[in-house]
């Protein structure tokens, strides 16, 4: 089976790059379930928690029927493999992962079709942090994913990092996110 993740060499360190290729289907969902999440931003007269819990909604539900290979103990690089081949390779979502241990993976998120195609940049970064949380709560439900840098907020680039089992700091990060686009106010 070829990996959907391509390591790259240098004298100084090593990176990993995604292939992504586009698939309808998987980038249809992903537009239908935004628009929802939008709706209910609407509907709820601003209130954020929706965008992000119709994300992580959307994540754990392309987790259950996309990740149709489950190993019995999962790893940070098998959920890696998995979720970059089987959800974000086909949504046209591309990563760079500068960094993948045990517990914990740094990447870069390089490419987001849904956020260069949208006129809401602050809510698409919302739906995407949970959408990716919902995925990474499905194999390790004690983890947590930290979100650094934000296309949303000017940065050219959506830095994530992945735990597989969060920290008591780590178990606010949730909230912080919230914050952060509560006190930015543009959505």
């Amino acid at each position: 089976m070829e990996k959907s993740v391509r390591e790259e060499e240098s004298k100084d360190h090593a990176a990993w790059d995604t292939r992504p290729s586009k698939s309808e289907e998987i980038s249809k969902r992903r537009d239908t379930a935004f628009t929802v999440a939008l709706g209910k931003l609407l509907d709820t007269h601003g209130n954020i928690e929706s965008v992000m819990q119709t994300g992580e909604a959307f994540g754990r539900g392309l987790f259950a029927e996309f990740i149709q290979e489950k190993p019995e103990e999962w790893t940070m690089e098998k959920w890696l493999d998995a979720t970059m081949k089987n959800i974000f390779d086909p949504m046209g979502t591309s990563f760079t992962l500068a960094e993948i241990e045990n517990e914990k993976a740094r990447s870069l998120m390089t490419q987001c079709l849904l956020h260069e195609n949208s006129e809401e940049p602050h809510a698409v970064s919302l739906f995407t942090y949970g959408c990716i949380r919902g995925l990474l709560l499905s194999a390790f439900p004690k983890g947590e994913l930290l979100m650094g840098s934000t296309m949303a907020l000017g940065a050219p680039v959506t830095e994530f990092t992945f735990k597989t089992t969060a920290s008591y700091k780590d178990r606010f990060e949730r909230q912080r996110v919230k914050n952060l686009f509560t006190t930015t106010k543009k959505l």
